[in-house]
């Protein structure tokens, strides 16, 4: 696996899983009544935030020198090795870490998609109008 290749495979999936996880785990353990150990795993959990954040870092830096938009190279590794990644997400935790939703999230990823073709629709009306108002004064 290429070095570039590696920062979204770990960083940006099994610690970012640990970001939704974690918190899940220490609820477990207060319930059990394991105190200690959810203190040890709330500490492990919340590191995890600058883990992740380190990730997401150099992983922009090496789609900017590579030329890449971020978003479809990250969807393009999960692809090319057969990572689905699943919830429930931890949205706070990954914002933290500055995990952008659209990468992740289908939801966001559909609403961005409306968005964009919300945005399409409008240009296209406005284009008719414009050719519109022309054919009036004519």
């Amino acid at each position: 696996m290429v070095k570039h290749q590696r920062l979204p495979s770990f960083s940006l999936t099994q610690e970012a899983r640990g970001l939704d996880a974690g918190p899940q785990l220490v609820q477990k353990l207060i319930g059990f009544g394991d105190h200690r150990t959810a203190d040890i795993v709330d500490r492990i959990a919340t590191e995890e935030v600058a883990h992740v954040a380190v990730g997401v870092y150099w992983f922009l830096a090496v789609c900017q020198k590579m030329n890449r938009p971020p978003s479809s190279a990250f969807k393009d590794l999960l692809k090319e090795y057969d990572v689905e990644l699943k919830g429930p997400f931890n949205y706070l935790a990954r914002d933290e870490a500055g995990i952008p939703r659209e990468w992740y999230d289908p939801l966001s990823i559909k609403k961005q998609e409306d968005q964009t073709q919300l945005s399409e629709v409008y240009d296209r009306l406005a284009c008719i109008i414009s050719m519109e108002k022309e054919n009036s004064n004519i």
